[in-house]
């Protein structure tokens, strides 16, 4: 079978090895090109096809990463749908995956994972690259688990880190909510732990992807 494909990435050039990687065997066939979230959403309101495969960061009109998956999910929902990205973050990569997308491969990985994805995805089985493998810690064929996520979070943790992520230090933090600094401190390196994030680069990196 000749899978219909459709491809959304901002970058020509990530959308022309897309298809290269694509064309292999014979796998698929692209039936669309789209380099922003709206140009993807309106082209599937007149092109059929059996997959989706996206950038996860696009610029867009509000429908950039997380807020185009949402709505991917919400009017195709049995569509499946698989994200390339730079990112490296492994609290984004849950939360890509809370989504309902299937498929998750880093930019870095080998393009030959692209075609073995595809095959998975429109199976409805779920599949993660190497490289997102390695950064998440979980063995090949091993579900990712739906632990941390926002949703772990407590209101004051989430706060704390809001906060930590606009510029303040724990210092500061603690001055401003009127709490000792041991107390924020504690709660910070909670969320961290929760939501399995190692610096405070991925602390950013998080909270400026989900528009918090």
């Amino acid at each position: 079978m000749v899978y219909r494909v459709m491809l959304a990435d901002d970058h020509p050039v990530v959308l022309k090895g897309l298809g290269l990687a694509l064309a292999r065997n014979a796998l698929a066939t692209v039936v669309g090109e789209a380099q922003s979230p709206e140009e993807l959403l309106a082209m599937l309101e007149c092109t059929p096809c059996d997959a989706v495969i996206t950038d996860f960061s696009m610029p867009g009109l509000g429908h950039d990463g997380l807020a185009l998956l949402r709505e991917l999910r919400r009017l195709y929902p049995d569509l499946p749908v698989m994200v390339i990205t730079t990112l490296a973050n492994p609290a984004l990569y849950r939360e890509i995956m809370g989504t309902g997308v299937l498929g998750l491969i880093g930019k870095s990985g080998d393009a030959r994972e692209i075609p073995e994805a595809l095959v998975q995805i429109v199976s409805n089985h779920v599949y993660l690259g190497a490289s997102v493998r390695e950064v998440i810690g979980a063995p090949q064929r091993e579900p990712i688990g739906k632990s941390g996520t926002l949703a772990d979070l407590s209101p004051r943790e989430l706060k704390i880190l809001r906060l930590f992520a606009a510029g303040n230090s724990v210092t500061d933090i603690a001055r401003a909510t009127g709490r000792g600094l041991s107390t924020v401190s504690q709660q910070k390196k909670n969320a961290m732990r929760k939501l399995g994030l190692e610096t405070e680069a991925e602390i950013f990196e998080y909270i400026d992807r989900l528009r918090l």
